[in-house]
């Protein structure tokens, strides 16, 4: 593979369209830099309460990430805006899909985070996943609404180690236009999407449409790899193919009703293959070599379709309510290739339904104000069907029975009751207090029951200064998948207990009299418990006991008229487990240091060029035979620019992802998979325009 002089020549193209592209400097920065580091302090938020309070109120540390970051940075999926904008959310690899670690704590897929669109849950309930890629659309998105630390106090199971609540755009902000427009960029990547809507006095639309396919990026393993020696063959990174992803949705509101619905897939192609993902003796499997399961080659698909409604009213003087009954379908599929050829393709369904109901009521107490909520929810899924088709050579050679296969049909519910307290002493002093209670009817073995707790001390002396303190538990209990799977390599869990997560934040924000600077920085101790891992043999995930960590995040904006700084870091220390995969004070497999720095600059009102510098952090992690090994540290670089009205509302974007091809790896899984390559040098053209 010649990357050296492909990397440079792409490197030089793109430096050279930052020329093409600016030819004047103006005076002011303007339609590009809308939003200014003062909008952002006084950005009101609605997920850390379940209601609107400003940023500086919320009880727990809080990014926000706004439309404007995200269209500057050029993030194509969730995934990218997590480890580029959140400190202490870093990549972690699955063998197929795409996955983060906040603050150290994962699994074998994304399950230790809430993922809501609106308020409304787009994680699955068997498997407990959001895959954060291409089937979560990011065009139509106002903010992103991310609180760091347990979460489950409001929201329940899932919410272990965060929420992360996408707010999307008003339809009357688009005033009635339309936007659509068109991707191409090398390794085989397409990409199509349209936005529109309108509103009035009384009503509100917004439509959306996101494709997305790729070949994925094909590398040629030589038996020299680093940490895979031995490894030959032709591997494929990031790939979307064969079965492309997609997001389709909208949110209508007439008076008090709002209605969202969407259609969504993921598909993320497998690049090693099983057996080489945790083996050092094994090759990867050839992709051409399989025949399609449901249109779809080797790797994990998750298609889901959502609908919910929510009627929002006042009951009397100082009491509002609202109802959200709400109903989901998923199906998880996909094929799990081996070397030779053999593996399993996997399929199975879901039908969920449930509701929130939940009264609110702001009252005085002399000079002291406060707000009280309190809800109930119902949650309940059934799974419906499942399938096991077992692979030789590359194409079909069994399929399970009902006595064999995959999941059992069943059902489960949790019923939920919760309640907040935000009580101001006065301006400068908030307490904030909350806990839920869950009940979970299981299929089969012992139900569950857990109470999460929050609270929260918030003081703000004056208009430059905010300190928090705050405490708060949370849990999951583990995927329907985990506990009742008959397939082989990951039979014998079924009884699972609940994992839990406890943590101490406390964090500092200072902000400069003009507006132009904002620093946070936010110092956390966790405890995790009965923490499920992955493991080479049966029973294949298990609860490992203890891990506790301790860390300090930074956050840093500097806005100016002509550009924008932003800056994070984070770094912890794991400090005690009990039989977790911890070697001395890291977590495997977890860089501890990583930092991520972004600059933009307004050539003109028109003109946008954007940077961002991540550094990844040295790794370590068991080989298998008790012996640790450092993964390097890793610095990528990308690049973009942006062009504004280029011709009757045309525009322009070019990206450069990983410019310098930066050679960087990742491993993940907990403990049994090995670090994998990831993407060298990406590029994506976009055309568009407003109408």
């Amino acid at each position: 593979m010649q990357r050296g002089w492909t990397s440079f020549i792409s490197l030089a193209g793109l430096l050279g369209l930052f020329l093409v592209v600016s030819p004047v400097q103006a005076e002011e920065s303007g339609d590009l830099g809308e939003l200014t580091l003062t909008d952002l302090l006084n950005l009101n938020v609605e997920s850390a309460s379940k209601k609107v309070e400003p940023l500086s109120e919320t009880p727990v540390p809080m990014t926000v990430i706004t439309k404007e970051m995200i269209e500057a940075a050029g993030v194509r999926n969730i995934h990218e805006a997590m480890v580029l904008f959140v400190p202490g959310y870093t990549d972690v690899e699955d063998r197929n899909e795409l996955n983060f670690a906040p603050r150290g704590i994962y699994a074998s897929s994304q399950q230790k985070v809430l993922v809501m669109i609106n308020g409304h849950r787009i994680n699955s309930r068997s498997y407990l996943t959001a895959m954060p890629d291409y089937g979560i659309a990011l065009h139509n998105v106002e903010r992103i609404e991310v609180l760091r630390g347990p979460g489950s106090s409001l929201y329940g199971n899932v919410a272990l180690a965060g929420v992360i609540n996408l707010i999307t755009k008003k339809g009357k902000d688009l005033a009635g236009k339309s936007t659509i427009d068109f991707s191409g960029g090398n390794h085989g990547q397409r990409r199509g999407r349209f936005l529109t809507g309108d509103g009035g006095d009384n009503w509100d639309m917004l439509a959306w449409g996101q494709y997305y396919r790729a070949a994925g990026e094909i590398y040629e393993l030589d038996g020299n790899e680093k940490y895979n020696t031995g490894k030959t063959g032709e591997i494929r990174i990031d790939g979307v193919d064969k079965q492309p992803s997609h997001d389709v949705g909208m949110t209508y509101k007439r008076g008090k009703l709002t209605v969202f619905g969407a259609s969504r897939r993921s598909q993320w192609i497998e690049p090693y293959g099983t057996d080489a993902a945790t083996s050092k003796n094994d090759s990867p499997y050839n992709y051409d070599n399989y025949r399609p399961f449901n249109e779809a080659g080797p790797g994990l698909g998750l298609t889901h379709r959502h609908l919910g409604l929510t009627y929002e009213g006042e009951m009397a003087e100082g009491w509002n309510f609202s109802v959200n009954p709400y109903a989901d379908t998923a199906t998880v599929s996909g094929i799990l290739a081996t070397s030779t050829g053999g593996g399993s393709a996997i399929q199975w369904q879901e039908e969920d339904i449930g509701m929130v109901a939940q009264v609110n009521h702001d009252y005085e107490m002399g000079s002291m104000k406060g707000t009280f909520l309190a809800g109930i929810q119902l949650d309940a899924f059934e799974l419906t069907d499942s399938v096991k088709v077992g692979y030789t050579s590359g194409d079909y050679s069994s399929i399970d029975t009902r006595a064999t296969q995959l999941l059992d049909p069943g059902s489960e519910a949790i019923y939920s009751g919760f309640f907040q307290a935000k009580h101001r002493f006065s301006d400068q002093w908030i307490l904030n207090a909350g806990a839920r209670y869950d009940y979970k009817n299981r299929m089969t073995y012992d139900n569950t029951k857990n109470l999460s707790p929050r609270l929260a001390l918030i003081y703000l002396p004056n208009d430059s200064w905010e300190f928090k303190a705050s405490y708060s538990q949370s849990f999951v209990d583990a995927p329907y998948w985990y506990r009742y799977t008959t397939l082989a390599t990951f039979a014998g869990s079924e009884n699972l207990e609940p994992e839990l997560l406890d943590a101490v934040q406390l964090q500092m924000v200072w902000k400069s009299a003009d507006k132009k600077f904002r620093n946070a920085t936010t110092i956390y101790q966790q405890n995790g418990r009965d923490l499920v891992a992955v493991f080479s043999a049966a029973p294949f995930y298990r609860n490992t006991g203890e891990l506790t960590s301790a860390g300090i995040e930074n956050e840093f904006g500097w806005i100016e008229n002509k550009y924008q700084t932003f800056f994070n870091l984070q770094y912890y220390q794991a400090s005690d487990d009990e039989n977790y995969f911890r070697s001395g004070s890291k977590i495997d497999h977890v860089p501890q240091i990583t930092a991520n720095l972004i600059f933009n600059y307004f050539w003109n009102k028109n003109v946008l060029m954007n940077a961002a510098i991540q550094h990844v952090g040295s790794q370590i992690y068991d080989n298998g035979s008790n012996v640790d090994v450092d993964v390097d540290a890793a610095t990528t670089i990308n690049l973009g620019v942006r062009w504004m009205n280029i011709w009757n509302e045309m525009y322009l974007d070019a990206r450069g992802y990983n410019v310098t091809d930066a050679e960087r790896y990742q491993g993940g899984r907990v403990n049994t998979q090995i670090p994998f390559r990831q993407a060298g040098a990406w590029y994506m053209a976009t055309v568009g325009m407003n109408f």
